[in-house]
């Protein structure tokens, strides 16, 4: 029985093979001819003063020829870019109806995203402020729940951007996991040129929301379980794709955490994302809204058809647009309640829940001598304050909220 989707008409059956697999070892081998391309013969242009040609290797042709030679590569590359946006919108469908695992897009995504990163300049980035002001709010709250000598595991640590921020914090050891085996390569490179970080490092790939972390960290006997801190940051809504997934999220959590210590994280906040979709038409089958910075669209408008409510807390799917960094990604409401019912049920109980902008309000005072001048430089806005300031503000200070439990209590398994 064939269990991969329909092929859609516009993907090759090479590709479509690459995606899903052949199904067994029966199936036809199938081959694909590509036609050769065939250049375009440049003619022979007379000299209009003397009657000669110009030879074969001249410089006008030359000169043809690298113009027809970029022109072709422009060509082909726009092709490749239609076919691509073809593709990621074909896995959207397939994810929004259930058919295919997210996990499989933000994997691919983010091991793109890391050889992008890799040939660009952050420095130059469109939303460098935005990125200043989500550092800084991983900066207060690693801060605040970590203290010198704890263990710390991160689920969804990607290219290991918090490592530094640990330093600082004086733990004693960071256990390190994600799902795009490209970015744990780049964590890697990052932790061997800190010369001056004087805590473990353990970095590697496993999948931190679909299965037990044990199949993860199991090559790695120096870890030290329970730690005292687990912290999830920009990752955790990926987990509530379905109730399973959040659970065995929760569950991994709490198994890795012992009594006393802090689990803390960022997500999109519910409660915006429900106020953004209470004033979109009730007529709109697409819900979106953004800026030029961020988009935010809904793959159906069940939420109006259901009295403006979620029929369901796990499954809720939009994608998200983050100029430079994130590029169409199906991503899941984390409706905060649910959240925090999950947590009690796994022995944790909430600490603190609040949006980016009232958290960065309230700690900005204790923290502002504590930040090197560059950080400063890179927090401050026009008018002189510290924060953040037009299309960035609403993709980030009121997008995002920052939450944190504290176990309470082991749970039976």
């Amino acid at each position: 029985m064939n269990s991969r989707p329909e092929k859609p008409a516009w993907m090759s059956q090479e590709d479509y093979d690459r995606q899903y697999g052949i199904e067994s070892k029966d199936s036809p081998i199938i081959t694909t001819t590509v036609e050769p391309i065939t250049e375009n013969v440049q003619p022979v242009v007379p000299n209009d003063t003397t009657g000669s040609v110009n030879p074969p290797n001249s410089k006008v042709e030359k000169r043809k020829h690298s113009r027809y030679d970029q022109d072709e590569r422009k060509r082909r590359v726009e092709q490749q870019r239609i076919r691509d946006e073809q593709f990621k919108q074909h896995e959207i469908e397939l994810t929004a109806n259930k058919t295919l695992n997210v996990n499989q897009i933000v994997r691919e995504h983010y091991n793109e995203r890391t050889v992008i990163a890799n040939r660009s300049k952050r420095n130059l980035s469109p939303i460098i402020k935005l990125r200043n002001f989500n550092n800084a709010i991983k900066y207060m709250l690693i801060d605040k729940y970590t203290k010198r000598g704890d263990v710390v595991l991160e689920l969804g640590c990607g290219k290991g951007g918090d490592l530094r921020k640990y330093g600082n914090a004086g733990i004693s050891q960071f256990i390190g996991i994600d799902i795009s085996n490209a970015s744990i390569q780049e964590a890697h490179k990052r932790y061997r040129s800190m010369r001056n970080l004087e805590y473990q490092v353990i970095l590697t790939t496993g999948d931190c929301f679909g299965e037990s972390l044990g199949i993860a960290v199991e090559p790695f006997p120096q870890c030290r379980f329970p730690c005292d801190v687990v912290s999830t940051q920009f990752c955790l809504h990926y987990a509530f794709e379905t109730e399973e997934k959040a659970r065995r999220a929760l569950l991994n959590v709490s198994k890795s955490l012992k009594v006393g210590g802090y689990f803390f994280g960022t997500i999109p906040d519910s409660e915006f994302i429900r106020y953004k979709l209470n004033k979109v038409s009730k007529e709109v089958e697409k819900p979106s809204w953004g800026n030029s910075i961020y988009k935010v669209t809904f793959e159906n408008n069940e939420y109006s058809k259901n009295g403006n409510e979620f029929p369901s807390p796990y499954g809720q799917m939009y994608t998200f647009w983050l100029e430079d960094a994130i590029d169409n990604v199906p991503e899941y409401v984390v409706p905060f309640e649910t959240l925090r019912s999950l947590a009690d049920e796994y022995g944790m109980t909430l600490e603190l829940q609040m949006p980016f902008n009232k958290f960065f309000a309230q700690e900005i005072p204790q923290w502002f001598h504590k930040f090197s001048p560059k950080m400063k430089e890179g927090l401050q806005r026009s008018d002189g304050r510290f924060g953040i300031e037009g299309s960035e503000k609403e993709a980030a200070a009121y997008f995002y909220t920052m939450f944190c439990f504290r176990k309470v209590k082991d749970i039976s398994s």
